[in-house]
């Protein structure tokens, strides 16, 4: 078994991921209640934040969003480099995830407090196109969100692939497990935001 130590990308991603966990503590603490409901359903310029806490909000969402976006360029460098091995890029690649999850997903989730909507069931009247970061970024938040179901549920496979090769060229590394804990990291942020999906596709 493998025990070669973690490459200076994973590290950076660690911080970054710890960095963005804090974030989405603080929203959790922070948002003690959904955003207040003004007709929201409809174009984001007809449904301003009547609760006056837009800027707590954004001061909540954008640093994980910016978080994302470096994990993002420190994975892609990491990807392409010839001096990380293949455990290393697959371990990064699921620290991204989570990155992405927490930092670009979840946080807007609870930063609108929507955790205290949905924990009792469904809402129409919460719809994402009306809040934050929606009405700020709109596509390209839509898109990173996208992206992210994309390569965490559909194109894992592909690296869970690799793993397989490399485990049967080199040896099993220990870092595949820490990546499998990372995974596992997603599926309990979304235990935190229910009916997450439905929300998103409202």
């Amino acid at each position: 078994m493998n025990r070669s130590k973690f490459h200076i990308s994973t590290i950076s991603l660690i911080v970054i991921l710890a960095a963005v966990i804090i974030t989405a503590v603080l929203s959790l603490i922070f948002i003690t209640g959904p955003v207040v409901v003004d007709n929201f359903v409809g174009p984001a310029e007809l449904n301003p934040y009547p609760d006056g806490l837009n800027w707590l909000r954004r001061l909540l969402i954008y640093p994980g969003l910016i978080l994302t976006i470096s994990a993002i360029v420190i994975f892609l460098k990491s990807a392409l480099s010839k001096n990380s091995a293949a455990a290393d890029k697959i371990l990064n690649y699921f620290i991204l995830l989570a990155v992405i999850c927490i930092g670009w997903l979840c946080t807007p989730y609870w930063a609108n407090g929507l955790q205290y909507v949905f924990s009792s069931g469904t809402s129409s009247l919460y719809d994402p196109k009306s809040l934050i970061p929606y009405t700020d970024i709109n596509v390209i938040w839509n898109g990173g969100a996208m992206l992210f179901f994309l390569l965490a549920f559909i194109l894992i496979l592909i690296p869970l692939a690799f793993a397989v090769i490399d485990s049967i060229k080199n040896g099993f590394d220990l870092k595949y497990i820490y990546a499998a804990g990372f995974y596992l990291l997603i599926f309990a942020a979304f235990r935190l935001t229910p009916y997450y999906g439905y929300w998103f596709m409202d």
